[in-house]
């Protein structure tokens, strides 16, 4: 929906030549002999006109007569009417498992408790029989748990199984543009390092660890072309508060190794994701086809918001101490450990946003 507003309501025509190819394929061609399809953005009648990212449909379909031919021979008009929204809004799901068939695709195995809050609820695509499982004495808790399958252990909640799965929910969010290159400046404070990031494209990044500290500013894309993002060893990772609007952080891997994954564990970190725009709630989003891990590992001085991404990637959540690590993830597998307490903190407007297309009239 970018560029829509008052004066171009339906940039480049593109919602009404779909509106008019999908009544086409239903049986309803434009052409005033079998039928008239008007499409007005945004509607012209009902309590939605003239409301921007709206559409109305009407269509006149000219039914033929059969006995009523006694009275004549015109055809009869019938009509129809339909208005639809389209919107970007959260998943109301603060866990997303895509993998269909794995054993053990959500996979919960630390002696801690993870909580997901916000009434938001897990979802389990795969069809295994063994699909989730809880162990090692810990607790995984949420409002509702669906899953496709079957689970061994305990998860505290409304447990469905046998559900349908559910596409990725970002499936529809284009990726991001690769961005100029970033600027990073560096000063020695006592024998620590001290890193300063603007956003922008970044390849090659040092291992960030032994205490040092990265300051991203805020308002924009950290695209990782490249090596990877990690910090280790007591490294923290900050945001600037002398800037807004939270951060994205696209990582794009030339290889399947390891390094280059998003790698975090230990220090202090605190991150939220990108305030407005199409990746609002997006805070670590990893290239949809790469099956490099994401590890995120607290370490008590956690709080992180937004949604974590990586739908062909299996993602590693460990916590020791109180930590708030994300608001959602979505992933190909999920793996949860450690000894600590970890929240998973629903918010719609910390999670990512989707495509909502829902009739309305």
């Amino acid at each position: 929906w970018t560029g829509i507003s008052a004066a171009t309501p339906d940039p480049a025509g593109a919602a009404d030549a779909a509106a008019l190819d999908v009544a086409k394929r239903n049986g309803f061609p434009n052409d005033d002999v079998i039928a008239k399809v008007t499409v007005n953005i945004p509607p012209k009648s009902g309590p939605f006109t003239g409301n921007l990212a709206h559409v109305e449909v009407l269509i006149t379909y000219y039914q033929s007569r059969y006995f009523s031919t006694i009275w004549g021979t015109e055809k009869l008009p019938i009509q129809a009417r339909a208005v639809a929204r389209a919107f970007w809004g959260a998943d109301r799901n603060g866990i997303v498992v895509l993998d269909p068939t794995a054993k053990d695709a959500l996979d919960a195995s630390g002696t801690g408790s993870v909580t997901v809050t916000g009434g938001a609820g897990v979802i389990v695509d795969s069809n295994n029989a063994e699909a989730g499982r809880a162990t090692g004495g810990g607790s995984l808790t949420a409002d509702n748990f669906y899953i496709v399958g079957g689970y061994t252990g305990a998860f505290t909640g409304n447990v469905v199984t046998g559900t349908q799965p559910i596409p990725d929910p970002l499936a529809s969010l284009p990726p991001p543009t690769k961005p100029t290159a970033g600027t990073m400046t560096m000063v020695n404070v006592s024998g620590a390092k001290t890193y300063t990031l603007t956003p922008g494209a970044y390849s090659s990044l040092p291992n960030f660890g032994n205490g040092d500290t990265v300051i991203l500013q805020q308002g924009g894309l950290y695209y990782i072309d490249g090596g990877g993002l990690t910090a280790t060893n007591g490294a923290s990772i900050l945001m600037d508060p002398t800037t807004t609007g939270g951060v994205m952080i696209y990582n794009a891997p030339t290889g399947t190794q390891q390094n280059q994954g998003i790698n975090i564990s230990g220090g202090t970190v605190t991150l939220s994701p990108m305030t407005d725009g199409p990746y609002a709630g997006l805070l670590f989003w990893q290239e949809r086809a790469s099956p490099v891990s994401m590890s995120i590992q607290g370490q008590g001085g956690f709080t992180i918001l937004g949604t974590f991404y990586a739908a062909n990637a299996l993602l590693s959540v460990s916590g020791q101490g109180n930590n708030t690590i994300g608001s959602q993830y979505i992933s190909r597998k999920l793996s949860l450990s450690g000894g600590g307490n970890t929240i998973i903190d629903y918010s719609e407007k910390a999670t990512a946003r989707k495509r909502v297309i829902q009739l309305v009239e």
